[in-house]
């Protein structure tokens, strides 16, 4: 009887129902029809053969379509038995004096068979069409895997291929301008110009280990925010002092929060993700050309947007900049940058709860905003709060 309180039928991992939770079925069913039998004879007094033989069709059409087709079919067999002794006269036999009531009883014994059988064909085909589902999502699953597999291995010889460029390019550089430095007949000019590279093409190798760095951190989830009060401005300089010497050739115009605003949030990561940023507009823009710079500043958060006039973003390319070493199809003319920066944007940005996107404006370059969730106060105010 305990059956009853729970599913009909359990299904084991291939879809098949155990004879135990079969026999549990067709008892809890057997149940069923003794208890409505024995409220129809002893508490209801319901005689009308019609309205029982309803009844009992309906707590087997039930059977049927939660159990199997023998727990339907058995218990059809123990309505039609208690259909034909307490409610077909003569009452307490099973002698059928009536010919209209011998069809009904096997009426009711046929219809019960029939939508038995039906439940089980209409569960054996949801159960191999779930089974089907089963296998389809499996096999997209492998596929997705592959794939993954497959892009990951791509994009690893990728970076190390870009890796093994842009350390090569600077590094033979470095190799020939110190080569030439020791040449008799320079000029101090052309020294000059020599010593120039070297350092320039230094900062190139720093900027690539830093990047290098930067990335690890993020993905071993090694980077923590800690937020302290700072003004706009710092970060936007500390910023543009990272990458100095991608900025050299452009013009960058800054258009900052109102002087004494104070902003609380982690400055080194964002001036970090910043610099990206920075660097990617300087790399992307012809020289000679203004790379603008605008801080704004609400009761919730900071937003830093930085606008360059380079060929701008495709729109297949919005999507895809800040994935690891992506690089659109400009990139192809500059010699240097492993398609990282902006990756690493995202991950210290993320850190902190914020995010970052892109825009490619009509009229021309690209757009990327910054935004990092900060409290916002004036300086005046913060010294009384701090006194």
């Amino acid at each position: 009887m305990g059956g009853g309180s729970g599913p009909l039928t359990t299904l084991d991992p291939h879809g098949r129902t155990s004879r135990a939770a079969e026999l549990g079925s067709l008892l809890a069913a057997w149940a069923a029809v003794a208890l409505l039998t024995a409220a129809y004879v002893s508490w209801l007094r319901v005689t009308n053969p019609t309205i029982v033989a309803l009844s009992l069709l309906l707590v087997v059409l039930i059977v049927a379509a939660v159990s199997t087709l023998w727990v339907a079919v058995a218990t059809s067999v123990l309505a039609f038995v208690c259909f034909n002794f307490f409610f077909l006269p003569p009452v307490g036999t099973f002698t059928i004096a009536d010919p209209e009531n011998l069809v009904a009883l096997f009426s009711l014994l046929a219809v019960s068979i029939i939508a038995s059988h039906l439940s089980a064909q209409a569960r054996r085909r949801a159960r191999d069409a779930m089974v089907l589902a089963i296998e389809r999502e499996h096999l997209l699953e492998e596929r997705r895997d592959a794939e993954m597999v497959r892009r990951s291995g791509e994009l690893q010889s990728a970076l190390l291929a870009s890796l093994s460029h842009d350390l090569k390019t600077p590094l033979t550089a470095v190799t020939v301008a110190a080569s030439n430095l020791r040449a008799s007949w320079l000029t101090e000019d052309q020294r000059r110009e020599q010593i120039d590279i070297v350092l320039a093409e230094l900062a190139h190798l720093n900027r690539l280990f830093q990047n290098l760095v930067e990335m690890a951190r993020i993905e071993t989830k090694a980077v923590a925010a800690e937020r302290e009060w700072v003004q706009p401005a710092e970060i936007v300089d500390a910023a543009a002092g990272q990458v100095a010497h991608a900025l050299r050739e452009h013009k960058m115009n800054r258009d900052l929060a109102a002087e004494g605003t104070l902003v609380r949030l982690d400055p080194r990561l964002t001036s970090a993700a910043l610099a990206h940023v920075l660097e990617n507009a300087a790399q992307y823009s012809p020289p000679g050309s203004t790379i603008d710079v605008t801080v704004e500043v609400s009761a919730t958060e900071m937003r830093i947007t930085v606008r360059d006039r380079g060929v701008g973003i495709a729109p297949c390319d919005l999507e895809k900049v800040f994935d690891r070493s992506y690089r659109g199809a400009a990139a192809g003319q500059h010699k240097f940058g492993t398609g990282m920066g902006l990756a690493i944007t995202r991950g210290l940005v993320v850190a902190q709860g914020g995010r970052v996107w892109a825009e490619s404006p009509r009229e021309g370059g690209a757009l990327f905003t910054i935004a990092v969730p900060a409290e916002t106060r004036t300086a005046a105010i913060l010294e009384e709060e701090t006194a």
